[in-house]
Order: structure tokens, then C-alpha cells, then sequence
């Protein structure tokens, strides 16, 4: 009974720090009794709340019952009683009192006092969406218990938000004032104070390269200098050990495989101009090059096949990111790991190791692991609500039972994200792989998100006719095979892949447009796009002459201009040299019927009379672009040649045209684009060719209500109006037989979602058209450079804005704002891009 006495005073003691509620009050139960007595409970009752409920939680979670057997004093069951209703975080005080005894039992009391709770709070110092943000986070709420761990998260949130963001002095005081219903009402006052910025950064133990070459490696914490105006240089620790990082990298890459960051720390100075300076001393070590090279375990590739592979000789400088590259994964898929997965060995695996002998050389050892050959098991789609399942399995190139390729999985993401149907976010992630050891299969599951990919163009302007509405549809998802389904109509028929457009453009009786062109891409089941394409368009007078853009007398009727174009063509995907080359065909009819009283001069020598084309185009194209619209790595190339035969009464020519885009990489979201352009247009007898030469400048918006834009072939051009660039003839643009143009671009992808796709960019183009071979001087070329952004939203489709300054000056262009000289100039288009 001693033992058990002094273990009780022990358990009493080591509960004493949980809180003044733990204590047993004079009063309560009596520690002047020396040996604990056994009572039986006969009742527990909850003071200091009012709700039944919540008596009946303490009373549930205190573990206290009738019935039950307590010992007193000094019951273990009591403490434990304190403990579990104090942990509820309901209470401020707890205590258990003796009530009464009655015969061998005994009245419990559990004593508690509410914590407050809050009615409100406020943030002082923050406005606006800010503070809505703020209120998102902080894990208070009117009618809670106010808990000082909850208080102390909210003041953590805002002053992390203002620390990452540079104000590293900013501090919260809260207020609290409780009410006489014991209700707490608090005041979070927010003082940002000034942005604290980097002022120097400290480089030590830097022998080979210099102090100004290590902080470039640092591309997130940069020193404060008056010249980079356009960004703060804040410090944030995470960015921060990832600058340290780039810095080993670059000390490894450079064969220094022995360099690390011995220590770094941070100074923070306070007074009128706050900042901080950064401190590292890094440990370079001797520069380091490869002695040897062996393979252990491969049976499929040689040893000289590897070693070529992975790109070393002996005597190189060791480079770790060639070696990781090289080993694993790269670019163009020619590393050793790609050797082995392209062909099935899906459990392949090597293992480096690198041994440092005689002070400054390295040998690697690599232990290779081929395991067997895996195929493609079962391939499985989800998320496809709109597009029919065998819409997105055509593109696949994981087939069930073909030799498993990750190459094949990545061509299969590049296709997916080339049909535009789903979002880029569900794609990139590649599909989810399950592997099957006893089959020796892969099952691969691709789950996508559709995205909107139909566009509704509704708009009017002010041209030359006046007011001119448009109304254009694009499906680019249509199924012909759901018109004559009635569900098939959500609201118009989708899923097959198919492209759908219809057009309308009209002013009322001056001007009317219409277009219609379908594209079916699988022809009988096979990559074969086919499809058509027809337009009309009419221009009257009525007393005003649209093409000078002046009124003067003429009778209704007496200047007329009617168009008509169609075409059909169909393209084959090709298999050699590769498969991302196809051929297309195109035939296409044109007429034009221009009536003009001999009185009037034409414009742009548009040819009199009743003038039609016939022509064939064929064209190779090799397009391995990761994205139709934001491309960030791949290329597009083709080379086209169109002929027009000079049959009875139609226009002659022969047209060649090259196209080409190389879009490199750089960072994430980070990509440079370089394009040329370049073209002729000769005459199959000598005679002069008007027909489809080339006129430089300006956007699709500023030439789709050209009176030339049936007879000339329009390459836009930021930074000048249309017509700027090209031959002219009595001050009119006649266009060139001879195109040369150049362009690049660095390209950001800022936004990429369901809603919304904005790529800003920066540009610089240069171009010229001649009108022969005798004309024709390739370093004479008009330049410009500037900014610009291309969006993309599911129903518009794609609005491209740029602000281009031309570094040439040109001769004016009529009913252009452009006066010809070096300025900026402001340029948009809808639905389609200037290149």
C-alpha cells in the first residue's frame, strides 16, 4: 500500500506542469488521507457549461463513469481524467472536485471554464484581394474556440507571405479584447515595413573561376544594381540552396568532382536603407579527367558501343551533366538507357560508380542490370468525354503487344498534345505505367482532360464598306456521323476528329463573304487527311468606290468584283525517312470577275474582266512540333510547289515555297524560336506573272477586306502595315516574284489552363520581296523588333497582340497610320497568327 501511495504522489507530481487545472483543490478530495480509499462513482457531474451536449462530451471523454472504482487520493483515473478533457482544447481550466460522499461512494465534480471564442477579427495594413487571401488561409472562424496555436499559425501565414516576397521586417501585433460574454475579438495589425534586397553577395575559397562568374550561376538570389530595374532581388531561402546547387553543378560539369559549399550564411543590416549580404565559401578541388571506362553486366551492346554512347574518352574532362544526360536521358533519345528501353528491357537499370585514383583522375565503372523484354500489355483511356475513344487511340504509338518503347510513349504525348483537344496539364504528365513482371507487359493508362477546342467568332469593324459584321464557326472536334442522331447534338455533333468551319462576313448590300471547309484527318481508318473548301465573296458599289476609299458618282452596279475559290486536297503521313513527314496534294479552281467602267484605273493593277486559276499544289512537310499553337521544342518544315497550267483563258505560273521553324528549349516555359520564309514566282511562257506575288507587312486582320487579297500572296510582318515591303508601281503595291524572310522569337509561356493559354514574346524579323533576279539583293531586307503576347481562349480561339518598331523607313501607305518612319506600331489579329 506504501509502494502503490508513493507511486500515486509521483504521477501527481509529473502531472503538475499540464496546467493549474490539474491541481486537486482544498475542498475537493482531501490529501490529508495517507492511505487512498476505494469509492464507487456514483455520479459525475459537469460544471461551469451550459449546453447538455457538451457536458456529455466531457463527461464521455474525461473516462469517469457510475460504476466505476476510484481510489482516494492520488487515483491515477483522476489525472487521466484532467488530461483527456483539457487535451479537447475546449477549456482553459479543468479541475475534478469530491462533491459528497455518500455510504462507500462518492459525487464527482469536473470543473471547467470555457475558453473564449471568437466573434471577429480584423487585418489591418492589407487591403483588397490580398486580405481576401488572407482570410482563405488563417485558420480562424466567428464561433471558434480561439486557441493560441491557431493565433500564431494566422500571424505565421502573413508574415511568411510578406518574408518570400523581400520584406523580411515585417511583423504582425495582435489585439485581443474579450467580451463580456466571454467572446474574444481580435486585431491583426500588419506592419510590411521596407523591401529588405540583397545588397552584395560574398564569394570565398574561389580560385579557378571568378566571383562574377559564380553569382551568374545564381539565377534567384541577385545582388541589388540600379540597372535591373525590372526585377527586385529578394532573398528566398529555398531559391537560394537551389543557387547553391547551380554553383556545384558548375564546378562539376567543368570536371571539378570534388567541389562543395563549405558553409553559407545570410546577413540581415537594419536602419534607413535595410538590406542583406550573402556569404559563401565554397572548396573547389583539383580539376579532374577520365582514366578509364568499363561496363559490367551488358550483354546486348559491347563495351565500345556504350562507351561511344555515353560520349567519353579517355583524357576528357569529366563532366556530371554529359554523364547524366548520356546515361539516362537526353533530348534526341541517344543516351544508354534509351538503347535499352526502345527495345523492350524495361527493368533496365545502371548503376555508376566513380573511383578517384592517382590525385586528379576518375574511373567509371558502370554495372549494368538489362533484365528481360517487357510489351505493351493493355492501354487504357480515361477522361475522354467528348472525343470518342478511337479518336485518341489512332494517335497512340503504344500498341498492346508491340515491344515496349518509351520513345514510342513520348511520340504518343507529342501527337496527343498536337490534336489540341485536351489540356497540356494531363497530357505532359505521360500515362500512368503498371508493370506486369509475370506477363512481362506494360499496361499503360493515358488520362486526359478535354479542353475546348471549338471557336465562336462573332465581331463587327469599320472597313472601307462601312460597318462590316462577322460570324464564324469552328469545330474543330465535329462528328459527321452524329447529324442525323438527335443526341448526337450537345450542342452540335462532336468527338470525331473532324474539322468543321462556316464563315459569314457582310456589310448588307456592299459586301457579303461566305466560307465553308471540312477536313475528315483519318480517311477510311487510315492517317489520311482529306477534305474541301469553298468561298464566295461580292463586292458592289452603290455610289461608293471601296478600293480608293473616296465616294464618287457612279451608278449602282457599274463597279463589281466577285470571287469564287475551291479546293480539295488530301495529305499521307510517310514512314520514310521517318514518320513525322507527310505529303500533301491540292487542286484548287479559282474565278474572278472584276467589272470597272475603262473610265476608272484599277488598283493594285488588278487585271479587268472574267480572270480563273487552276492549279495543282504539292507540298512535303516534316512537323515534329510538341504543340500546333505554342510549340517549345521540335521543328516545321515544307517545301511546296504549285502550278497553274497555261490552258485557254486561265493565269499561268509556277509558285515554290520553303518554310521553316526551329523551336529550341531553354528553361521551363522558356523557348527560342528562329523562322525563314522564302519563296518564288515564275512564268511557265514568259509572259509577266500578276498573279500571286508576294506583299510584305502587316496582319491577317489588316488584309482580310483587301480588294488584292484574291491575287496576291500576303506575308505579314510586325512592326510595318500592309503592303509596306515590296515593288510598287505608281505608288501602288504590285508585289514581288522574290521573298526572303527571317524571324525569331523568345517565347514564355505564362498561363496554361482550360480557360486561358497567354505566351508573351519578344521578336526581331527582317524581310524583303523582289520583283526579279535583277532586282534581287538578299542583304537588302527591312527590320523590326519588338513585344508581343499570343492567347489563346477555347471560344475566341487565338488573338495575337505585338507593339514593333521598324528600324527602316518606307515609303507611306495609304489609309495607314503609319507614316513611313522609325516608330512603333501596334498590330492585332483574331484567329489566326502572323506567321
Amino acid at each position: 500500500m506504501r509502494l502503490r501511495f508513493l507511486l500515486t504522489v509521483l504521477s501527481m507530481l509529473m502531472l503538475g506542469s499540464v496546467a493549474h487545472a490539474q491541481q486537486i483543490p482544498p475542498g475537493g478530495i482531501s490529501p490529508a488521507v495517507q492511505s487512498p480509499e476505494p469509492f464507487e462513482i456514483l455520479s459525475v457531474e459537469v460544471q461551469g457549461v451550459e449546453n447538455e451536449g457538451t457536458r456529455t462530451y466531457v463527461t464521455q471523454s474525461s473516462g469517469l463513469a457510475v460504476g466505476d472504482t476510484v481510489y482516494v487520493p492520488g487515483d491515477p483515473s483522476i489525472a487521466d481524467a484532467i488530461r483527456n478533457v483539457f487535451n479537447l482544447g475546449l477549456f482553459s481550466d479543468v479541475r475534478v472536485e469530491e462533491l459528497g460522499r455518500e455510504g462507500g461512494g462518492i459525487h464527482l465534480g469536473i470543473l471547467v471554464r470555457e475558453e473564449p471564442r471568437l466573434a471577429e477579427y480584423s487585418i489591418e495594413g492589407v487591403r483588397g484581394r490580398r486580405e481576401r487571401e488572407f482570410r482563405e488561409q488563417i485558420p480562424l472562424f466567428q464561433g471558434m474556440t480561439v486557441r493560441e496555436g491557431d493565433v500564431e499559425r494566422a500571424r505565421q501565414i502573413i508574415e511568411e507571405y510578406y518574408h518570400d516576397r523581400g520584406f523580411m521586417l515585417a511583423t504582425v501585433e495582435i489585439d485581443r479584447r474579450v467580451t463580456d460574454d466571454n467572446r474574444v475579438v481580435m486585431d491583426f495589425r500588419v506592419n510590411r515595413g521596407p523591401r529588405v534586397e540583397v545588397n552584395r553577395i560574398y564569394v570565398d575559397g574561389n580560385e579557378r573561376f571568378s566571383d562574377r562568374r559564380i553569382r551568374r550561376r545564381m539565377s534567384n538570389t541577385k545582388e541589388d544594381r540600379w540597372w535591373r530595374f525590372w526585377a527586385a532581388s529578394t532573398y528566398d531561402e529555398t531559391e537560394f540552396r537551389e543557387d547553391l546547387e547551380n554553383i556545384v553543378s558548375y564546378y562539376n560539369q567543368r570536371g571539378y568532382y570534388d567541389a562543395r559549399i563549405l558553409s553559407d550564411s545570410v546577413e540581415l543590416f537594419n536602419g534607413n536603407d535595410p538590406g542583406l549580404n550573402v556569404y559563401i565559401d565554397v572548396h573547389e578541388g583539383p580539376q579532374y579527367h577520365i582514366r578509364n571506362i568499363a561496363w559490367e553486366g551488358n550483354t546486348v551492346y559491347s563495351d565500345a558501343a556504350l562507351t561511344q554512347t555515353l560520349g567519353f574518352e579517355r583524357g576528357d574532362v569529366f563532366d556530371s551533366r554529359q554523364l547524366e544526360q548520356n546515361l539516362y536521358a537526353n533530348r534526341a533519345s541517344t543516351d544508354v538507357a534509351s538503347l535499352y528501353l526502345n527495345r523492350g528491357y524495361m527493368r533496365f537499370n545502371v548503376a555508376p560508380t566513380i573511383n578517384v585514383v592517382e590525385g586528379d583522375s576518375l574511373d567509371l565503372l558502370f554495372d549494368i542490370t538489362e533484365g528481360e523484354v517487357y510489351s505493351f500489355g493493355e492501354i487504357n483511356i480515361l477522361g475522354n468525354t467528348k472525343t470518342n475513344e478511337h479518336v485518341v487511340r489512332r494517335e497512340l504509338y503504344t500498341v498492346p503487344g508491340q515491344t515496349f518503347s518509351r520513345d514510342s510513349i513520348q511520340e504518343s504525348i507529342r501527337r496527343l498534345s498536337q490534336l489540341n483537344y485536351f489540356t497540356q496539364e494531363s497530357i505532359a504528365n505521360g500515362p500512368d505505367v503498371q508493370i506486369d513482371d509475370g506477363r512481362r507487359v506494360v499496361d499503360l493508362t493515358y488520362r486526359v482532360e478535354e479542353a475546348g477546342s471549338d471557336q465562336l467568332e462573332l465581331s463587327g469593324t469599320w472597313g472601307r464598306f462601312g460597318l462590316i459584321l462577322m460570324l464564324r464557326f469552328s469545330f474543330n472536334n465535329f462528328a459527321s456521323s452524329k447529324i442525323f442522331d438527335a443526341d448526337g447534338w450537345r450542342p452540335v455533333p462532336t468527338g470525331d476528329g473532324q474539322r468543321l468551319s462556316v464563315g459569314v462576313q457582310t456589310n448588307g448590300s456592299y459586301y457579303q463573304s461566305y466560307s465553308l471547309s471540312f477536313t475528315e484527318p483519318w480517311f477510311r481508318g487510315r492517317p489520311t487527311p482529306v477534305g474541301f473548301s469553298l468561298s464566295y465573296s461580292r463586292i458592289g458599289s452603290g455610289g461608293y468606290n471601296y478600293f480608293y476609299g473616296s465616294p464618287y458618282s457612279m451608278g449602282a452596279g457599274d463597279e463589281r468584283l466577285e470571287t469564287f475559290s475551291g479546293s480539295v486536297f488530301m495529305e499521307r503521313r510517310l514512314s520514310w525517312p521517318d514518320d513525322m513527314f507527310s505529303t500533301a496534294t491540292t487542286f484548287r479552281y479559282q474565278l474572278y470577275n472584276y467589272s470597272i467602267p475603262d473610265s476608272v484605273s484599277t488598283r493594285y493593277y488588278l487585271p479587268r474582266g472574267r480572270s480563273q486559276v487552276v492549279a495543282i499544289r504539292q507540298s512535303l512537310t516534316r512537323n515534329s512540333e510538341d504543340h500546333p499553337l505554342f510549340p517549345m521544342s521540335g521543328s516545321y518544315n515544307q517545301l511546296s510547289v504549285e502550278v497553274s497550267p497555261p490552258l485557254s483563258n486561265f493565269i499561268q505560273y509556277h509558285k515554290w515555297r520553303l518554310r521553316s521553324r526551329w523551336n529550341v528549349p531553354l528553361a521551363n516555359k522558356l523557348s527560342m524560336g528562329v523562322a525563314g520564309d522564302f519563296g518564288y514566282v515564275g512564268s511557265l511562257t514568259g509572259d509577266r506573272v500578276d498573279f500571286e506575288r508576294f506583299v510584305v507587312g502587316g496582319s491577317p486582320f489588316d488584309t482580310q477586306y483587301s480588294g488584292a487579297s484574291f491575287v496576291r500572296d500576303f506575308v505579314y510582318m510586325r512592326g510595318y502595315p500592309s503592303t509596306a515591303i515590296g515593288p510598287r508601281l505608281s505608288g501602288d503595291a504590285v508585289g514581288g516574284t522574290i521573298l526572303n524572310k527571317y524571324s525569331a522569337e523568345l517565347r514564355f509561356m505564362a498561363v496554361q489552363s482550360p480557360q486561358l493559354n497567354a505566351a508573351p514574346y519578344l521578336f526581331a524579323e527582317a524581310a524583303n520581296t523582289w520583283d526579279s533576279f535583277s532586282t534581287y539583293n538578299p542583304s537588302q531586307l527591312y527590320r523590326s523588333a519588338g513585344m508581343g503576347v499570343r492567347l489563346f481562349l477555347p471560344i475566341v480561339g487565338m488573338l495575337e497582340l505585338t507593339y514593333g518598331y521598324n528600324f527602316d523607313e518606307f515609303n507611306p501607305v495609304s489609309r495607314s497610320q503609319h507614316d513611313g518612319s522609325q516608330r512603333w506600331y501596334f498590330q492585332f489579329t483574331l484567329g489566326q497568327g502572323f506567321n
